[in-house]
């Protein structure tokens, strides 16, 4: 008799520590359950504002737009490079003299503050698509540069998860694209450029279709102040052969010879650093960049023209391509021993400034003459 009490009141201890651990996990589950729903409820409160209806946005940061005197841009190079060097995303960009403060003094925390500060507005024909957000915690020259590069992580707009599949223009086809890009509630620069597409007939081919940019990158050219102080001339290139060697499906570069000519005053003054022609290797579809330096035409073995070379007079750059019939052909002048930059990069003249051509201190564009 008394086995058998023991052994109920075993049985009883059992099944009453069971029913606590049962109990203990119940309440857990709850508490849990509880605190995720906060979250929830917090993560709608955040949302508020237009993520959940189709074609609303957050609510943008008011910025101090007080901090720099300068008006802010997007550097030159790094919208040729963000919009052409990978035909359908548009990332990669620089932005010159953003606040990262807000109007009431607060800094903006490029994560928590990702969905209202700095964002690109998509029109396609003149019709609005979308936008884009991007991440502005990669901050450098003393505050002076942000870069719009696309988040580490996705994000949701209009209630949908943005990654970077959905991160391509292409999908929305061919026309004529304009890029607005906000800081905050104010929109800072804007830039136009086609979308085009290639097609081929033949239903041999591997490829049957391409898509291309078209815009100031075949319109431009630059020279930039390399650290060596070496002058530096510089300008783009691609091509739109969907099959360019027809022997080899894969090989879809193609080789440009090239050479550069300077003159001051009509008479030879510089050419291309290299004795022999340059030799570029030409993408299919994405802008690539293609460089050199300069050697003074009378010194052959001299060394390379730097800025402070260039004395005052009118100057004239020709670039003759292989796959061209005509040079391309570049005018400047140097007045005070200062290069006279094009009415587009000149702050003091340049009447719209979100168009301006932001060369920051070490680009000088150059348009291409027609």
């Amino acid at each position: 008799m008394k086995k058998q009490v023991l052994l109920f009141g075993l049985l009883l201890m059992s099944f009453g520590s069971s029913n606590a651990q049962l109990l203990n996990k119940i309440s857990k589950a709850k508490n849990q359950a509880s605190d995720a729903s906060e979250v929830v409820e917090k993560g709608k409160e955040v949302a508020k504002g237009g993520k959940k209806k189709k074609g609303g946005e957050p609510a943008a940061l008011k910025l101090d737009w007080n901090i720099f005197k300068q008006t802010p841009a997007i550097t030159f190079n790094s919208l040729l490079y963000g919009t052409g060097s990978s035909t359908g995303r548009i990332d990669n960009y620089t932005a010159t003299f953003i606040p990262h403060k807000t109007a009431d003094g607060k800094e903006v925390h490029a994560f928590a503050d990702q969905s209202g500060y700095l964002k690109i507005k998509i029109y396609k024909d003149n019709q609005y698509m979308n936008y884009f957000e991007y991440s502005g915690d990669q901050v450098f020259d003393d505050g002076k540069k942000t870069k719009l590069n696309w988040p580490s992580s996705r994000y949701q707009r209009d209630g949908e998860w943005v990654g970077w599949s959905e991160s391509f223009i292409t999908d929305w086809g061919v026309g004529n694209y304009r890029l607005d890009f906000y800081a905050g509630d104010k929109m800072f620069y804007t830039f136009d450029f086609e979308l085009a597409k290639i097609v081929s007939d033949d239903p041999y081919a591997k490829t049957n279709e391409i898509f291309v940019t078209r815009g100031p990158w075949s319109n431009y050219a630059f020279m930039q102040h390399a650290e060596s102080g070496n002058l530096i001339f510089g300008f783009y290139l691609n091509h739109e052969i969907l099959q360019p060697n027809p022997s080899n499906a894969n090989k879809t570069s193609i080789s440009v010879d090239w050479t550069l000519k300077m003159f001051k005053d009509g008479k030879p003054f510089a050419k291309q650093y290299d004795s022999n022609k340059n030799v570029a290797i030409v993408e299919r579809a994405d802008w690539k960049e293609f460089n050199c330096a300069l050697r003074p035409i009378d010194k052959p073995n001299g060394e390379a023209i730097k800025f402070s070379d260039l004395k005052d007079g009118n100057y004239k750059i020709e670039v003759t391509l292989s796959n061209e019939k005509k040079p391309r052909v570049y005018n400047f002048t140097v007045q005070n021993n200062k290069i006279v930059p094009i009415e587009e990069q000149d702050r003091t003249k340049m009447k719209d400034p979100t168009r301006l051509i932001e060369g920051w201190n070490d680009f000088i564009w150059l348009k291409l003459v027609k």
